[in-house]
């Protein structure tokens, strides 16, 4: 298996009003998340400190599905409780295509990417941070 190789990607961090402005990078890659005909593609946050992959509640209903049919889970952070539902996705990261579960709740609508976590991410590829050269090595 070839490995994939991503570049780390720039966000802005203050207010666009705000001078000089502020970037961080994060490890985020583009995913497809396929579902009979319909797809999504999405940002993932490759995130080695969580426990699952977590995605927008709006993407099981893009897909064509009801975000709420799935096991109940409630995922606690910084940010307090959220209650997640579980759904068998297919995720592909280039060429690669991956069976996992992830968690949706539409409590997470408005985050700008999903996160990549430990069991169904991790799981399948050995993942090497390069922060300073700003990649992301996947075997």
């Amino acid at each position: 298996m070839k490995p994939i190789k991503l570049p780390y990607v720039k966000y802005l961090v203050t207010p666009e009003f705000v001078k000089p402005a502020h970037y961080v990078y994060r490890p985020v890659i583009p995913v497809r998340l396929p579902l009979g005909r319909k797809v999504v593609i999405f940002d993932g946050l490759i995130d080695s400190g969580a426990d699952e992959c977590t995605f927008p509640g709006w993407i099981i209903k893009t897909l064509g599905g009801d975000v709420h049919t799935g096991e109940q889970r409630i995922f606690k952070g910084i940010g307090g409780s959220v209650l997640a539902y579980s759904h068998k996705l297919s995720l592909e990261v280039e060429e690669r295509k991956l069976s996992v579960n992830v968690y949706c709740s539409h409590e997470w609508d408005d985050m700008p990417f999903g996160l990549l976590g430990q069991s169904s991410f991790f799981s399948h590829f050995n993942v090497l941070f390069n922060y300073n050269q700003k990649s992301i090595l996947l075997s």
